[in-house]
Parts: C-alpha cells; structure tokens; sequence
C-alpha cells in the first residue's frame, strides 16, 4: 500500500502537484515510516515548493534509516546550497562522494557551494575535474553517453564557470539534442548566451567566467528555436573579429 502511494505521489511531481504529491507521501510513511525512499521523495517534492528546511528534515531521515543513500546525500546538500549555508552543504555533498566519487553532479554543486564562499581557486579546479571526468566517461562509454543529458549538462556547466564558452555551448546544444526539455541545459545556454551578447559592447566580459543559477533555484526556460541555439556562434565570431580590429588600430 505504501509503495503504491508512493508512486501516485510520484505521478503528481511530474504533472508539477507538488503540494498534493507531498500529501500521498506523507500518507505512505504513516504506513511504512522506516521507507528511505519514501523520505528522499518527500524531500525533493518539499524542495520544489521552497520548504527546504522540511527538505533537509526528510533527507535526514531517509539517512537514518539508510546511510549510505547517496542521492540523499546529494540532494541535502542541494536544500542547504539552497538555504545559503554553504559549508554544510559541501560537507554533504562529501558524505555522497565519499561512497560515489565520480558523481559529475555532486562534484559540480560542490564546486558552485566553493564559489560562491569565495575560493574561486577551489572551484575552478573542481570544474576542471568534471570536465575531465566527463570526457573520460564520454570515451569509455560513448553509446551511453550518446542518450545522457544529464552529463553533457553538467559538463557544459562546467565549462562555463571556467570560461569555455564556446565548448560549453556545444555540450548544452548535445544535451537539449538529447532531451530538449532539459532544464539546466536550457537555462545554462541562455546564462552563455546572454554572456556573449553583453561581450559585444564589453569584450571583458569574456574574461569572467559564467556562473549559472543552481538547480535547486533556477527557473524554468522557454524551449530554444533553432534560431537560438546558432546565434552565440555568431555573437562569438563578431567580438572576435571586434578584437581583431582593436589590436590592428
């Protein structure tokens, strides 16, 4: 019985009913209460409705009873990045890479979390890891990596705090190629895109690193044209070309 509400309330976050999902879950634990899975859902669904203390309450009880959940881990860390305390949420997203360790993703967020304490040192070195680890995983498993999204998104993420701009475009466009109503990666060639055209008027601009909104806190994007998704290579190719001109004068 438990596990069938949890599926219902499972249905309920994907049509967006986050606060009648966390109902049903909330039902299933008074049924099952020691469900670790039951408490992550209930998380996540409490993190999409900004309750991210409650989240952090659930995800602590699903590692009670399961300490060794990583994506527990992982995502308290996502609800204290979100509620801005930043250490804390490293120190999760540790205890997740302790039993994983090269989950892009968590590595990633640990990376933003550094960032944003303001040791960008830290943080880019992070960047360059998952970007690393990324293409070897692309290398070693290419058919998988062909249908992931998730880590083409995270690598071009990276890319983009680091300044590659025109790489972290391509790795969004595969990512959009593969599931075109991937979030981040829409968000995240918007964040690049905006990026390029403030360069236009301001080419050091380029010169710092862009650093995209987290998953916790970023809005929902409209889908890209393909329009779109081929202007920053223009936008890329005129400040180029502006610079150019600059060093003959």
């Amino acid at each position: 019985m438990a596990q069938g509400l949890m599926r219902r309330a499972d249905d309920l976050v994907l049509q967006g009913q986050y606060t009648a999902a966390i109902d049903l879950y909330h039902e299933a634990i008074e049924l099952d209460p020691y469900s670790s899975q039951v408490w992550n859902r209930l998380g996540i669904a409490q993190m999409k409705v900004g309750r991210f203390p409650d989240a952090v309450e659930s995800f602590e009880k699903a590692l009670t009873i399961d300490p060794y959940y990583t994506a527990a881990w992982k995502n308290k860390g996502d609800a204290l990045q979100a509620m801005e305390k930043f250490q804390a949420a490293i120190d999760s997203y540790d205890r997740a890479l302790a039993i994983y360790a090269t989950d892009l993703y968590t590595l990633y967020e640990k990376g933003v979390c550094l960032q944003k304490m303001g040791r960008p040192d830290k943080a880019m070195e992070i960047y360059t890891e998952v970007v690393r680890l990324a293409e070897r995983e692309m290398r070693r498993n290419p058919n998988e990596a062909r249908f992931n999204a998730q880590l083409w998104t995270t690598k071009g993420d990276a890319l983009a705090h680091l300044g590659r701009y025109q790489e972290a475009l391509d790795a969004y466009q595969e990512a959009i190629q593969i599931n075109p109503k991937m979030e981040r990666a829409i968000a995240g060639m918007q964040s690049v895109n905006e990026t390029l055209l403030r360069a236009r008027s301001s080419p050091e601009v380029l010169q710092t690193a862009v650093l995209p909104e987290t998953t916790v806190t970023r809005k929902t994007a409209a889908p890209l044209d393909p329009l779109h998704l081929t202007l920053p290579l223009l936008i890329a190719t005129l400040v180029l070309a502006g610079r150019g001109s600059q060093k003959k004068s």
